[in-house]
């Protein structure tokens, strides 16, 4: 499982100051001891993770590493080492709060949390071999009809702490949430291993008239009262293509007309079905006319 970026454990921004780093720190570290959570399983993983990113950021050098590799800077070795670091771990916070529930921090409490360096110590032995570079995952948004018929976009986006623009090709029928996987674009790689990837996840803007289930698409039609009474025709306009839809008599706001095979194309090749969805119309601003004959079409019901 890969391990969440430090900035958002901690809930600040890239550009926070160590004071707002350690305010934020000590709100959760409280939050999540496993002495306040007894029973709670994930209370202990959530206080290491959070502990963990504290350690880093309010390090000068680790932080430094940290914005230009990721993660990658301290695995199998990575570039910040294992020398000693300033005290700011859980007890330079606290003090001694915690030793009266058990030993805490600073006693025989929590034997599994030490400093930075049990967190990284099965890392030595390996440094300086290849390693690859971390992925690094966007959210690109796009508009449906982008995402059933193809497009070509141009991006900028944050990559080893540069702004790149990256071209980008939307394949026809890629579906809300997939990815594009761009091998080599992601972060730089360590020690001469590979680059790692870049995934942008696809996510989609609605449309006014259009949805999508799966690879059908829904359609929505607008016709006046008098053609759901009596029938009649309809004109259908979808992705540029046009055509006239039978209304029958006394259709109904809501009822769907199935075009088969006229749906959305997936990537695998899977061609949905055209679902047609009738809204009647109510009219409004009647003249005198208009109104008089829908009070005797009333009063003959």
């Amino acid at each position: 499982m890969s391990k969440r970026d430090y900035y958002n454990v901690l809930g600040v921004s890239k550009g926070a100051s160590k004071k707002d780093i350690k305010k934020a720190y000590k709100k959760l570290a409280m939050k999540h001891h496993p002495d306040k959570n007894s029973g709670d399983t994930t209370a202990e993983e959530k206080f290491k993770e959070v502990k963990e990113a504290y350690e880093v950021l309010t390090d000068k050098e680790k932080r430094s590493q940290y914005d230009q590799f990721g993660h990658a800077a301290f695995e199998d070795g990575g570039f910040g080492g294992h020398g000693s670091h300033s005290s700011s771990g859980f007890e330079d916070i606290f003090g001694n709060a915690f030793r009266q529930h058990g030993g805490g921090f600073g006693g025989g409490g929590f034997g599994g949390f030490g400093g930075f360096e049990d967190i990284f110590s099965q890392a030595k032995g390996s440094r300086g071999r290849p390693q690859k570079g971390q992925d690094q995952e966007y959210t690109l948004t796009v508009d449906l009809i982008e995402t059933i018929q193809g497009a070509k976009k141009t991006v900028e986006l944050p990559i080893n702490g540069e702004q790149k623009k990256i071209n980008v090709k939307i394949p026809a029928g890629i579906k809300d949430g997939e990815k594009i996987r761009y091998s080599g674009k992601g972060g730089q790689s360590i020690n001469g291993g590979p680059a790692g990837d870049l995934l942008l996840s696809i996510a989609t803007r609605p449309h006014a008239h259009l949805k999508r289930d799966e690879n059908d698409l829904i359609c929505n039609v607008k016709i006046d009262m008098v053609t759901a009474a009596l029938g009649g025709e309809a004109e259908v306009n979808v992705l540029g293509s046009r055509f006239k839809l039978k209304i029958p008599a006394g259709t109904q706001t809501g009822r769907k007309f199935k075009i088969t095979g006229k749906g959305v194309t997936s990537r695998k090749g899977e061609t949905g079905n055209l679902l047609v969805k009738i809204q009647v119309e109510t009219p409004t601003n009647l003249t005198e006319k208009q109104r008089d004959l829908l009070e005797q079409f009333k009063a003959n019901k």
